[in-house]
């Protein structure tokens, strides 16, 4: 979508989950500084100094939120695109973000923010906080987005290069999962293995096994007295007559709720409320 304001023009689209600026050029004029490379490792850094560290590698300026600026962060990029680079920083926000075609900059608008802040310096901005109608997407567009969300997650989840927190890759942390998992099956496995208490893992199930046995026999009696003097025979009758008093009571429609409603005319509004959905949702 492009919007025309003071002669700037700007490509912009909202985002409600993580997604990447390739994907916001996409179809449209890319520009081609989306694509500069970025190589940059950083270990619980402030925010502020990995988007400076970027912005000062890539030339291009980049407004965020300025109550993100000490989060703590922590990753390793290599030789990566500058719209990817934004896009894993900012992976875990619900966000927005406005590119300038005719300026390298961009502005990462996240959840709440409202006051932002220019990577490398400390001044504001308040005119990054402008809001128009031309954020607004149709469901049609939205859906579109989320297709396109999900098909880069598939695709990142699957890069087993990619660097996560800790200094390992994706394919190392998948290795180490399954050898702890076949570690896992030989230990439960063990009924020799000794637990606190002093009882193995074998003597333990058998505890619970008759455990379970014998809390079987006690809920099949329908002699035992609860408190309150009633039998567990006498509480299921009662439980069963409540269930069938329930079941003819939300089956008549004439019954006048809190507002003067009957349960029949709430039915028909919430019907016709429903139908009204529908067309919408088909109209935009």
């Amino acid at each position: 979508m492009l919007i025309f304001t003071k002669n700037v023009t700007i490509l912009y689209i909202t985002l409600l989950l993580s997604i990447s600026l390739t994907t916001l050029a996409a179809g449209q004029d890319k520009t081609a500084w989306l694509d500069d490379s970025v190589s940059v490792r950083f270990q619980e850094e402030p925010m502020s100094t990995v988007l400076g560290e970027i912005s000062q590698q890539t030339g291009i300026a980049i407004l965020y939120d300025q109550k993100l600026a000490d989060q703590k962060v922590t990753g390793s990029y290599k030789e990566i695109k500058f719209s990817e680079a934004i896009n894993r920083l900012f992976s875990e926000k619900n966000k927005s973000i406005q590119v300038f075609k005719n300026e390298k900059k961009i502005i990462v608008k996240t959840f709440g923010a409202k006051q932002f802040i220019l990577a490398g310096k400390d001044s504001t901005s308040g005119s990054a906080n402008r809001a128009d109608d031309s954020e607004k997407m149709t469901l049609a567009e939205l859906e579109k987005m989320h297709k396109q969300q999900y098909s880069e997650y598939k695709e990142r989840i699957a890069d087993e290069s990619e660097v996560l927190e800790g200094g390992m890759t994706r394919g190392e942390v998948k290795v180490m999962h399954k050898k702890q998992y076949e570690e896992y099956i030989k230990r439960i496995a063990d009924d020799n293995e000794v637990f606190e208490g002093g009882m193995t893992r074998g003597e333990i199930k058998k505890m619970q096994e008759k455990q379970y046995e014998e809390f079987k026999k006690r809920i099949a009696n329908d002699n035992e007295v609860f408190e309150g003097g009633m039998t567990r025979g006498e509480i299921k009758k009662m439980q069963e007559k409540q269930y069938e008093e329930f079941k003819k009571r939300i089956a008549d429609d004439n019954e006048v709720f809190e507002g003067g409603m009957t349960r029949g005319e709430i039915k028909k509004m919430q019907e016709k409320q429903y139908r009204n959905f529908k067309e919408r949702q088909s109209f935009e």
